[in-house]
């Protein structure tokens, strides 16, 4: 007997990891993003600089993120969650799978995220918000739209580079 290991099982194992992780940090009572990070004489440079081009509205985005980071936390994490949703599902023996992967992406990964939510409202220092359910399927939905632009654009690719075989000039 012969063990072969398919993309698929490698895919959905490191999302099966992936929400392992998430409820892992989840589970903890505090989670603390370090604030030291925003003293670094690099950053006042780059904030010197974009003041000098004047682009103020980049340095306004930059501290909405700062203020809302654990929002952009969730939104990185399930973005993470979303392509590796897609990439098992589109690799899956299952053509009715790989054909609306995209969607079964954004299914799971919208129905870990309120159940993520559940969890962490019966963890001691947390609580479950519906801002953060809004973050995670956020991530989750760019992940798939983020897939979906690089395939046609890669498909687009493909089309003008036989077209130009194609042509006789």
């Amino acid at each position: 007997m012969t063990f072969k290991i398919t993309k698929f099982k490698v895919l959905a194992s490191l999302s099966v990891l992936y929400a392992l992780a998430i409820f892992y940090m989840s589970a903890q009572s505090s989670i603390d993003i370090p604030k030291s990070i925003t003293h670094l004489p690099a950053l006042y440079w780059a904030r010197d600089q974009l003041l000098d081009l004047g682009l103020m509205p980049v340095i306004d985005l930059v501290h909405y993120t700062y203020d809302h980071r654990d929002k952009v936390l969730h939104m990185g994490l399930y973005f993470g969650f979303g392509v590796l949703l897609h990439l098992s599902f589109r690799n899956s023996q299952n053509v009715f799978l790989r054909r609306y992967a995209a969607i079964f992406a954004i299914l799971v990964g919208i129905s870990y995220g309120i159940t993520d939510e559940l969890h962490q409202s019966f963890v001691p220092g947390r609580s479950s918000s519906k801002w953060d359910l809004l973050a995670d399927s956020i991530g989750v939905v760019l992940a798939q739209v983020g897939i979906i632009v690089l395939t046609i654009r890669y498909l687009w690719g493909k089309k003008d580079e036989n077209k130009e075989r194609t042509d006789p000039k």
